[in-house]
């Protein structure tokens, strides 16, 4: 399983500094929540560069999705990949069916399918219910 504890600081580095699209400069000027106006400084775009730790929120996080041009789902999930230490995603490689369905389970990085019984019983009650 991929290291998640720097998430967040690769998804920015993807995005931002030499080599990038993005310079700190031009993510720092983009980087605004489109819901309150909250801005990210030059000086914490280039901690998010660096992987030093900055306060995270609503507004910072939708600030960065904005700044990068991602979507706010990826952002959100890097920033408790890194922060918190969950993931989100499919740990039982659920097929894609007809209905759309989409499974997303929060958990641990170290965790798997094998370990949230419970769970695949959910999914799999509710797949047959339907």
């Amino acid at each position: 399983m991929p290291d998640q504890t720097d998430a967040l600081t690769r998804l920015v580095q993807e995005h931002v500094g030499d080599g990038r699209d993005l310079t700190i400069r031009a993510f720092a000027q983009r980087a605004v929540d489109p819901e309150t106006g909250t801005s990210v400084s030059k000086s914490t775009a280039g901690n998010l560069v660096q992987g030093h730790t900055i306060k995270i929120t609503p507004e910072v996080l939708r600030a960065v999705a904005a700044g990068l041009g991602v979507p706010l789902a990826d952002v959100q999930a890097a920033a408790m990949a890194q922060y918190l230490g969950v993931v989100v995603d499919d740990p039982f490689d659920t097929p894609p069916g007809d209905d759309d369905v989409v499974v997303r389970v929060a958990h641990r990085p170290d965790q798997g399918a094998d370990d949230m019984p419970t769970v695949r019983a959910f999914v799999e009650r509710r797949r047959m219910s339907e």
